[in-house]
């Protein structure tokens, strides 16, 4: 008894699949271990350089407030911090020291960057004086102000002998600030909104979730922060501890989260990363994962062997048997197989290859048929309009008894008629077609004799190439339907036939321009598509009709493009192969 196909792939699937399976699971977990690590160490080193940056900053300006102290101390009385000091509104020199400090302060804090402001206050008198406040309103610096009066309040008693940046909320932000104690009972320091430290830190690449902050040391986030978890007013993250490389956060997705401390302030800085990022920050694991599907290739080699015989050998069979049929070889013929499967399958085919022997010679006679038909009927399409207008035209001129210009309606009526009714003419030469079409505007020019004015030009050498017949018509008809109109401006329409500029030997262009009303940019889109169902309807049957021509005589190397006018109206370009024929006469 056979075994069926099903049967064979699910054992073999089963017997490759579990163990792959397990191998998965077990190297997934040791990756993402490996991973963690890997980043937390690389975020670790990273974090590292930026706090080191901070600190920097953190000790120059401390040494530049020690700087300023010494320095105007060696003045002795007469130094600006003594004189403020004093608070004399009485004396002139405590107004000068006042503005001297003050302009000091204030071309000094230029030299940092990351410094909001710098001050000196008076524990004696509680003066302050201080800097304008960078990167801020006039607002901003009254708000700081009153919080670093109101800090130095509460702080006097303390002696400041701790060198360490401060913490401080203001206006519902954090800032650090940096308290020096002169000679003069005065407190001199520096400003920084904590805002300013992220600057840098907001190019790091942490993907999409990811999130760099800076935090106090009980966790508190002291910067903006995105994750909406973290925004509540009591959230408070457990740090990792000194001994660990990175701790783990779950706030509705995983996070690594690795943080450093700063050596000079009461901050840490701290980055958040998504799991699911982790993957796009370690190129070396990348690459890691590439290797896995090349391992489970050389398992899924040893199955291919096994299914080499069951199922891919038939089914190589099968396609090289649908091959054949598709090159034309209807003598192809599917031997039986071991499978159920296949063999009803080869007997199918058999069956089908022997019923497309008998239909094709018929369907292929057929469609040639048809498609002559087609071309026949695309051929002779008239607009029963002109012709009700034409008469009507004739019946006037009849009326005013101008017999010259009735002649000449009737003869020009007669050659365009003539001419599209030549139902066996598959094609024409270019100056037979050109004949037309004057004829056509002929009539036109004699309805509206004050209004219209046309022009057609064919470069010398090409009067005897072949051209489809009434290719060039419903663009001279869809110029003088469209935008024509009766106005002061004279509606020109032009007719030209040169050589290609980029392939003058193999095609030639065949523009139609005028000055009308042009074309609508949405409508002018529609009508540059390609798909010849696209603009088939009433109002666009031939433009359809030129297309589809076209399209079964030349082929993708004839086109069409429409362009505007310039300064308005409608361009039509139809590139044609050079072709010539024998003589045709109409």
């Amino acid at each position: 008894m056979k075994v069926s196909l099903r049967a064979k792939l699910i054992i073999g699937f089963c017997a490759v699949t579990i163990p792959m399976f397990i191998l998965l699971m077990y190297n997934n977990y040791y990756a993402m271990k490996v991973v963690r690590t890997q980043v937390g160490q690389s975020n670790k080193n990273l974090l590292s350089m930026y706090m080191n940056q901070m600190d920097s900053t953190f000790e120059a300006i401390d040494n530049y407030l020690y700087t300023f102290i010494l320095k105007d101390f060696g003045l002795g009385d007469y130094s600006d911090l003594a004189l403020f000091s004093q608070n004399n509104s009485d004396n002139n020199e405590y107004f000068l020291a006042k503005v001297r400090l003050q302009n000091k302060l204030n071309m000094d804090l230029n030299n940092f960057k990351n410094a909001n402001m710098f001050f000196v206050y008076s524990l004696k008198d509680h003066d302050l004086l201080s800097t304008s406040f960078l990167g801020s309103e006039i607002e901003k610096l009254q708000s700081v102000s009153k919080d670093l009066i109101l800090y130095m309040l509460e702080n006097e008693a303390k002696e400041f002998k701790d060198n360490r940046w401060k913490l401080i909320r203001s206006g519902g932000e954090a800032a650090l600030i940096r308290l020096v104690r002169t000679e003069f009972d005065q407190i001199i320091g520096a400003w920084i909104d904590v805002s300013n430290l992220m600057v840098p830190l907001n190019y790091l690449n942490l993907g999409q979730q990811g999130q760099a902050i800076i935090v106090s040391n009980e966790g508190v986030p002291l910067t903006r922060v995105t994750i909406e978890a973290m925004n509540k007013p009591d959230f408070r993250m457990t740090l990792p501890n000194e001994q660990d490389l990175y701790s783990t956060l779950s706030m509705g997705t995983n996070y690594l989260l690795v943080d450093t401390k700063s050596q000079h302030g009461d901050i840490h800085l701290a980055v958040l990363i998504p799991e699911s990022t982790l993957l796009q920050q370690l190129p070396y694991f990348q690459r890691l994962i590439f290797i896995i599907p090349l391992m489970g290739l050389v398992i899924l080699a040893i199955y291919l062997v096994f299914l080499q015989n069951i199922l891919l050998k038939p089914m190589k069979q099968l396609i090289k048997g649908m091959r054949r049929i598709k090159q034309g070889e209807l003598e192809t013929r599917l031997s039986g197989d071991k499978s159920k499967e296949f063999m009803l399958i080869n007997e199918t085919f058999n069956d089908m290859v022997d019923q497309i022997q008998g239909l094709k010679i018929n369907v292929y006679e057929e469609h040639i048929l048809t498609q002559k038909a087609e071309l026949k009927h695309l051929q002779v399409q008239i607009n029963p309009h002109f012709l009700l207008n034409s008469i009507n035209i004739i019946y006037n001129l009849a009326e005013l008894k101008k017999n010259d210009l009735i002649k000449k309606l009737s003869t020009h009526l007669a050659d365009y008629f003539r001419f599209i009714t030549r139902t066996n003419l598959s094609k024409v030469k270019i100056f037979q077609e050109i004949n037309h079409i004057e004829s056509y505007l002929e009539i036109q020019q004699l309805r509206f004799p004050l209004y219209l004015r046309y022009e057609t030009f064919v470069e010398p050498g090409l009067e005897d190439v072949e051209i489809l017949p009434l290719i060039i018509q419903p663009f001279v008809e869809n110029a003088v339907i469209h935008g024509f109109q009766m106005s002061d401006e004279i509606f020109c329409i032009r007719v030209s036939i040169t050589r290609s500029k980029e392939h003058p030997e193999s095609l030639y262009e065949v523009e139609i321009g005028d000055n009308g009303n042009g074309i609508e940019p949405g409508k002018l889109i529609e009508l540059q598509q390609e798909d010849l169902q696209s603009d088939y309807g009433e109002y666009h049957l031939g433009i359809w009709n030129v297309r589809h021509r076209l399209n079964l005589q030349y082929g993708e190397i004839s086109q069409l493009r429409f362009e505007p006018g310039n300064p308005k109206g409608t361009i039509i370009r139809l590139v044609i192969p050079i072709q010539f024929g024998g003589e045709n006469h109409v």
